[in-house]
């Protein structure tokens, strides 16, 4: 017998699309204030999941749903990282 192991889900932050952990991008704040996207396994800090969709990212963005699950207010150096990294994710299908 071998049991299934559990896989963890999460939802994006954006769309609501809810799924396992793997299809999600995570973005991190540290304690500091630092933003990490992608944050690496087992990255402390506040985390955050988004879809790999270009549109998840500006939604995510202009509504300031990011910042509101990560509990920080992003800086606009922060904000341009964001879409630099959002720039080169694929558009929805």
């Amino acid at each position: 017998m071998n049991p299934s192991r559990h896989v963890p889900q999460r939802m994006c932050v954006a769309c609501g699309a809810k799924g396992d952990k793997r299809q999600f991008i995570r973005v991190a704040a540290d304690p500091t204030g630092g933003i990490h996207v992608p944050a690496t396994r087992g990255e402390g800090g506040r985390g955050a999941y988004l879809c790999p969709r270009k549109e998840c990212w500006e939604k995510g963005l202009k509504s300031s749903r990011i910042e509101r699950a990560l509990r920080v207010s992003l800086s606009n150096e922060d904000k341009a990282a964001l879409l630099q990294y959002a720039s080169e994710l694929r558009e929805s299908e």
